[in-house]
């Protein structure tokens, strides 16, 4: 690879900022030209810097991955985007596809994975760790999540019940009101038609999403 590739690299943890850089600091053919913590920033780093790749996290605030996505692709679409997040649920990866990622690796990857996945949108290719790349291919195309409508934020919220956290600490995690979570809650019981949360858990496994 002779072309130098220039990367934004996103998260709002400060040192796995600082370990990406380190990751990269001795690799010839890659320059991080930018870094930030929030949806805003990384926006606003476009205006300054020409980026070939971008690297997201989920959880960013300000907004968050999936809508900074979408931003990117939209004002500027030659930027590939690489989501780099511990959540493996299967409708989650979808959508982030959907929303115009080329590439969806976990944060237990290693430095080889990752240069794996940057040379390969080089070259115009998509890229997912190889852990979760079986069972996405075999995810039914009519999967639940576009049958019932569900958002984005609605799967997002979802995986994190999943995972046993409250919702106080989605609030906190997504830096959304207890209000906005609670609202959350109610319109994806209603969506799906289900009474409660044990409910909600148990329809998500089994189709699938957790």
């Amino acid at each position: 690879m002779n072309n130098l590739t220039k990367i934004l690299i996103a998260d709002d943890h400060q040192l796995f900022l600082d370990g990406l850089k380190l990751i990269f600091s001795n690799i010839p053919y890659i320059e991080i030209v930018a870094e930030a913590k929030t949806g805003i920033q990384v926006i606003e780093a476009f205006e300054l810097h020409q980026i070939d790749i971008a690297i997201l996290d989920v959880n960013m605030p300000k907004p968050n991955g999936f809508e900074t996505c979408k931003l990117i692709q939209q004002k500027y679409p030659k930027c590939k985007v690489i989501i780099l997040t511990m959540y493996n649920e299967n409708a989650f990866i979808r959508e982030f596809f959907k929303s115009g990622a080329s590439a969806y690796i976990l944060k237990n990857a290693g430095k080889a994975e990752l240069l794996i996945a940057i040379d390969k949108l080089n070259k115009g290719e998509k890229y997912i760790s190889k852990e979760l790349e079986k069972d996405f291919e075999n995810i039914p195309k009519d999967d639940f999540v576009k049958t019932f409508s569900l958002t984005p934020r609605e799967i997002e919220i979802i995986c994190m019940l999943g995972k046993g956290i409250n919702s106080n600490e989605i609030s906190e995690k997504l830096f959304l009101s207890a209000y906005t979570v609670i609202t959350h809650r109610k319109n994806i019981l209603k969506k799906l038609s289900l009474k409660n949360t044990a409910e909600l858990m148990s329809f998500a496994y089994e189709k699938g999403l957790l």
